[in-house]
């Protein structure tokens, strides 16, 4: 089975900016930079967020925070595959396969 990667080829090119800081894209800046001031007279510019962005903002901290592997999981898996309890379902196995080619080929 073969999976064609030709449209993330296409979408992410050198030229295309991809994968930039957004500060390095663009040296123009319409307004004042971190450590300047704005010294126009008008009033300074301020941002509220909703509650949601306040309970995303939390969400992120909080999974940042977990770490990437569950090393009980692997721990306990390692040690059913050393014991050879470890069970191997094919059916589940091949019904992810499928669901994921289903996925990948309903992306293009």
């Amino acid at each position: 089975m073969e999976i064609e990667n030709n449209r993330v080829a296409t979408l992410v090119t050198p030229g295309s900016g991809q994968g930039k800081p957004v500060e390095n894209q663009d040296n123009r800046q319409s307004g004042p930079t971190s450590g300047e001031t704005n010294t126009g007279g008008s009033t300074a510019d301020s941002v509220s967020l909703t509650g949601e962005a306040r309970q995303l903002q939390a969400l992120e901290t909080q999974i940042a925070s977990q770490p990437v592997v569950d090393t009980q999981r692997v721990q306990a898996v390692r040690t059913a595959v050393e014991d050879g309890t470890f069970n191997i379902n094919p059916e589940r196995i091949a019904d992810k396969m499928i669901s994921l080619e289903q996925a990948l080929t309903d992306m293009r």
